[in-house]
C-alpha cells in the first residue's frame, strides 16, 4: 500500500508541479511580410495575422520544453487575396541556455484560399524566437510587452501540398494578451 501511495504522490507532483501552468486564453494579432510568392502573393506584401487559443493542460516535454494542449484558431489574411486558417492544437515554450528561447504555436487542419492556393499540408507554425535567457519561466507571456520581448526572429510558415513548397514570412507589430 505504501508503494501505491508513493506512486500516486509522484504522479500528482508530475501533473501539478509548480512548472505546470494554469489554463489561459490568449489573443494575438500581427502583420506578416511575405517572404516568398504563393500564387498571386508576391514577396514583401503585407498580410494580417490573428491567433486565438485556450490552453487546456500542460506537460513537461523535456527539461527545456513546457507544452500546452490548446484549442483555437490561427489565420493569416491578405486584404485582397484570401486567407489561410488552422486549428491551434499545441503551444510549446522552449527555454534553452545555448541556442534560443522560443514559443512555437503549432496548428493543423490548414485550409483556405490564400493567393489562390486551395490545398495545404500541416503543420502551420507561428514561432517567436529570442536570445537564450529571455524567458525566465515557462509561462506564456501575458501582455503585449512580454510577447514583444521575443523579438530575435518571428516566423510564420504553412506548407502547400507537395510539402516542399512553404509559404513563409517574418511577422511584426505584435499585440496580444493571455489571461
Amino acid at each position: 500500500m505504501k508503494h501505491v501511495a508513493f506512486f500516486l504522490t509522484i504522479l500528482g507532483c508530475f501533473f501539478t508541479s509548480p512548472s505546470m501552468a494554469k489554463d489561459q486564453t490568449c489573443t494575438l494579432t500581427f502583420d506578416v511580410i511575405a517572404g516568398n510568392a504563393l500564387g498571386t502573393i508576391n514577396p514583401g506584401e503585407q498580410l494580417a495575422g490573428k491567433i486565438e487559443f485556450s490552453t487546456t493542460k500542460s506537460w513537461l516535454q523535456d527539461k527545456e520544453t513546457l507544452s500546452y494542449f490548446s484549442d483555437g484558431k490561427v489565420s493569416v489574411t491578405h486584404p485582397d487575396k484570401g486567407s489561410v486558417q488552422g486549428h491551434v492544437r499545441v503551444v510549446h515554450v522552449v527555454r534553452t541556455p545555448y541556442t534560443a528561447d522560443y514559443i512555437s504555436i503549432d496548428a493543423n487542419l490548414a485550409k483556405g484560399n490564400l493567393g489562390g492556393e486551395k490545398s495545404y499540408e500541416d503543420p502551420m507554425l507561428i514561432t517567436f524566437y529570442s536570445p537564450p535567457g529571455t524567458l525566465s519561466t515557462s509561462e506564456l507571456p501575458r501582455t503585449t510587452a512580454e510577447w514583444n520581448r521575443l523579438s530575435k526572429r518571428r516566423f510564420f510558415q504553412v506548407h502547400t501540398p507537395d510539402a516542399m513548397s512553404t509559404f513563409y514570412g517574418d511577422f511584426n507589430n505584435v499585440t496580444g494578451q493571455c489571461s
